[in-house]
């Protein structure tokens, strides 16, 4: 059964829903180009052309590309660790595809970070280029070094450890624009078969030596994600937190330093909810719809601290 929605930040396409445990599907023929719905689930493509999937996941719109028959794959906005997104019938799926979660501390020595942003999950026999996705909730200003795009490349999930798959940024994206920063997509260098891979995201150098210094630059947080210091930033800013997440009513912040004001905002720039009291009991967040939001901390010294949370319904 497909249930058919609204999407606040793609307001020109109807969300299609299917169930990514069963792995329910959409197919489209590999000839059409859409543009009025996109697919929070699995996309399947029939013949031969270049096809960009509709792929979305809670709102989050990240197509990707293939030009093999029988194709089929599915995007989620989770970290890749956890492995976990929400279901549209309400809670959680458990972790998805099959091997899930990918640990990003297992990894190839030549792959320098792991995306804790978002995943695909691209299956099939014949062999095909693979285009990924990327957009401002990708979070590559901070990910690529030095915002270098030429420093970020496709890496696909053996089922043990994360590799590099050589890729390159294409001039032009599947946005339609040409590729930078906060917008824009890349391309395997070569035909892979989809099924070689379990899951693939985006894998990035480390921004300098300096951050690979043990108990300098760099944080293993609870989940194994590896946290990179920013060049200036203190120890208070790094282990800054909000939790839990996934939240579905009420989240709770850390800060090293005393907080002043904590402010939660919406992905187009919104502020959605200020509180500078009170805050150690928690924040109330059941009025907010599901979706990626942004948590702003600002401390006693008027510096703020952000973190990205997912609001579970």
């Amino acid at each position: 059964m497909l249930l058919i929605g609204m999407n606040s930040s793609h307001a020109q396409r109807k969300r299609i829903f299917t169930d990514r445990q069963t792995f329910g599907v959409v197919t489209y023929p590999s000839t059409a180009v859409i543009t009025a719905n996109m697919v929070d689930g699995y996309i399947k493509m029939s013949g031969n052309n270049r096809f960009v999937f509709p792929t979305t996941d809670n709102g989050v719109y990240r197509p990707f590309a293939a030009a093999a028959n029988g194709t089929t794959g599915a995007y989620f906005s989770a970290n890749p660790a956890i492995g976990i997104t929400t279901s549209h019938k309400g809670g959680n799926y458990p972790p998805l595809p099959a091997g899930a979660p990918f640990s990003s501390t297992s990894k190839d020595a030549n792959v320098g970070k792991v995306s804790t942003q978002e995943y695909w999950d691209i299956n099939g026999t014949t062999a095909t280029k693979i285009t990924l996705a990327w957009h401002l909730e990708s979070g590559m200003a901070s990910f690529a070094p030095g915002q270098n795009l030429n420093k970020i490349y496709i890496i696909g999930w053996t089922g043990s450890k994360w590799v590099k798959i050589p890729s390159t940024v294409d001039q032009m994206s599947l946005y339609g624009g040409v590729s930078y920063i906060s917008a824009g997509s890349m391309t395997t260098n070569a035909a892979i078969v989809p099924n070689t891979y379990l899951a693939y995201t985006f894998g990035a150098d480390l921004t300098n030596t300096r951050e690979m210094a043990p108990g300098a630059d760099s944080l293993i947080a609870s989940d194994g994600t590896e946290i990179l210091k920013p060049e200036n930033s203190s120890q208070d800013e790094v282990e800054a937190a909000v939790y839990p997440n996934p939240v579905r009513d009420r989240i709770f912040v850390r800060n090293g330093r005393k907080i002043k004001q904590v402010s939660v905002w919406d992905m187009s720039g919104r502020r959605l909810i200020s509180v500078s009291n009170a805050y150690e009991k928690g924040i109330d967040v059941n009025g907010i719809p599901a979706g990626i939001y942004v948590v702003n901390m600002e401390d006693d010294k008027g510096k703020t601290t952000s973190r990205k949370i997912i609001i579970n319904k």
